[in-house]
């Protein structure tokens, strides 16, 4: 037998793990009785990984030796392991730690500075405020940021004056980050908040812009003036999406000028608002635009456009694109007859490219929007869905009856079943078959995430829904925001905004990325402890073009306005 490891030997096993260490091996290593005296000697001659993980189980203790050991290494020369000795102290009480945190406030590396301002920050919420204010006009610009970010991720109680001292900075960087903090302020901070909008920085404007663009009061003439062609493309696109939110078609006529703007990306933008904005006067412009460019995005984007504008031009129109050689267009007409404004006539014209499209995307792409009409219409689709030579077309029927699991559907299976020779769709038969629905159940198709509107998880009725990809870490995280009519936007922690169209049809999303391939995944939608709050989860995260898999956060909004609430 064996016999079991020293206290040295498992602390260096668990440093040179192939995994990460669990709480498990942290347990263990707090348990033992001389685990102080051995990371006193790791501390001194140990590798960086050991003196991390002393550490980390060193911020389990709160004794006074815990915490000169941790003083101790603030003076490593390794800065991952300064950083985290800085954190080991947040529970410490000794002016001894308060003074060797605020030493460490001058260490050169940043990540050991933002520890240390954290852990004085939790430490003594006043007194640090008092220091950073003290500090911060002669400290350097990695400081200031760290000051910024620290006093916004906490809310201390100097906040505002901080945020002052950094607005009055030569650094644009600098400058955006306090308009960062002065956000929090409330309503109280709005005025400050529109002077910002004429600052020589466009990364100022732009940070003002967004804090002001959710505000739901602020009015739609504060940003009409920034889609002048005076401002950069990024403040009219912002300025632009804010008009939207706020649904006021007395903007129409300065939007519309935008149809004719050289900006392709802010053109499309604009495509886009003038069917939420209700902008009936830029038919005319979006019909001769259809007829006039190639390109196949801005092609789609009219012909939702349209759809939502209506009239009988644009209906004909949008007949004509259920034909038209790019897919994406025949997608977006597709969405468009399916909607609850088309014509009377909408499920036959839609029926019969479902019986007579040539392609298969096409035929499939009618059989998922008819799944969302009424319910003889959705069953009617997915029979004729089922009689189609394709294998794949008739596979995706199979799936969406075997979802809905009604008496009428379950029927509709069997009697197919009969028929059916391609092995694929008799598997998905079988599968949809076998669930059985116990008397009253829900039905699987009412509790089915995919059948919710991907932009609006919880039926909140918001027109925009915004998910996070690290809640932790709320407000200095990537965040998507899910447009109502398929407008995405991604929000890098750098402050830059990507844009793209999507669509969310059954199990699948696809992402439209201009100049760019489609990109497309399966995804689910799932509740998340605590209530009000949802995981979005991608089998590929094509919102930025990598194979991983990809996990977002949704909180569902307490009020009218669209801000989550902070993080877990």
């Amino acid at each position: 037998m064996s016999s079991p490891l020293s206290t040295w030997e498992l602390l260096h096993w668990v440093a040179t793990k192939p995994t990460r260490s669990t709480r498990e091996d942290l347990d263990a290593l707090l348990a033992r009785a001389d685990f102080t005296q051995v990371a006193r000697d790791v501390l001194v001659s140990g590798t960086t990984s050991e003196k991390t993980t002393a550490l980390r189980v060193l911020r389990e203790l709160t004794s006074p030796e815990a915490h000169a050991l941790a003083r101790l290494a603030l003076r490593d020369a390794a800065a991952d392991v300064r950083a985290l000795a800085a954190r080991a102290l947040v529970s410490a009480q000794d002016a001894a730690d308060w003074r060797s945190l605020q030493e460490a406030l001058d260490d050169t590396a940043p990540s050991v500075q933002h520890a240390a301002m954290d852990s004085l920050a939790r430490m003594n919420p006043v007194a640090a405020s008092d220091l950073f204010l003290e500090r911060f006009e002669r400290a350097p610009e990695a400081e200031k940021l760290n000051a910024l970010a620290t006093a916004q991720r906490l809310g201390l109680p100097e906040s505002g004056a901080l945020a002052r001292l950094g607005l009055a900075s030569a650094s644009s960087t600098i400058r955006a980050a306090a308009v960062d903090l002065v956000a929090r302020e409330g309503e109280a901070t709005e005025g400050l908040l529109i002077h910002l909008l004429t600052d020589a920085s466009e990364n100022v404007q732009l940070h003002a812009l967004r804090t002001l663009t959710y505000r739901a009061h602020v009015p739609a003439s504060v940003f009409v003036p920034l889609l002048a062609a005076s401002s950069s493309p990024p403040v009219r696109a912002q300025a632009l999406q804010a008009l939207i939110l706020r649904r006021d078609a007395s903007t129409c006529e300065p939007v519309c000028r935008l149809l004719t703007d050289p900006d392709a990306s802010l053109r499309r933008r604009a495509i886009l608002a003038t069917e939420r904005l209700g902008c009936t006067s830029a038919t005319p412009t979006l019909l001769e635009m259809l007829a006039r460019t190639r390109d196949e995005d801005e092609r789609a984007d009219l012909v939702a456009a349209l759809g939502g504008l209506g009239g009988p031009e644009a209906w004909e129109a949008l007949r004509q694109a259920l034909s038209d050689e790019s897919p994406r267009v025949r997608r977006a007409a597709i969405i468009a007859w399916a909607s609850d404004v088309a014509p009377p006539d909408a499920t036959t014209v839609l029926l019969e490219r479902l019986r007579g499209a040539p392609d298969t995307e096409t035929r499939k792409a009618v059989a998922l929007a008819l799944m969302n009409c009424r319910p003889e219409v959705a069953h009617r689709a997915l029979r004729l869905a089922l009689e189609d030579s394709v294998p794949e077309v008739r596979r995706m029927a199979v799936r969406a009856l075997g979802l809905k699991a009604s008496p009428e559907a379950l029927q509709t299976l069997r009697d197919h079943q009969a028929t059916e020779r391609d092995p694929d769709v008799l598997r998905h038969l079988d599968a949809a078959l076998e669930r059985r629905q116990a008397p009253g159940d829900t039905p699987i198709w009412a509790a089915s995430p995919a059948e919710r509107l991907l932009f609006d998880p919880a039926r909140t009725e918001q027109s925009v829904a915004q998910w996070i990809a690290v809640p932790e870490r709320y407000p200095a995280t990537e965040r998507f925001y899910f447009y109502e009519g398929g407008h995405l936007e991604r929000q890098g922690t750098d402050g830059r905004v990507d844009a793209f169209q999507y669509t969310a049809i059954e199990d699948q999303l696809r992402v439209h990325p201009q100049g760019a391939p489609e990109r497309s995944t399966a995804f689910t939608v799932t509740p998340a402890a605590p209530p009000h709050r949802f995981r979005l989860e991608l089998a590929q995260d094509v919102l930025t073009g990598t194979e991983a898999p990809r996990t977002l956060h949704f909180i569902e909004p307490r009020q009218a306005d669209t801000e989550p609430v902070d993080g877990d």
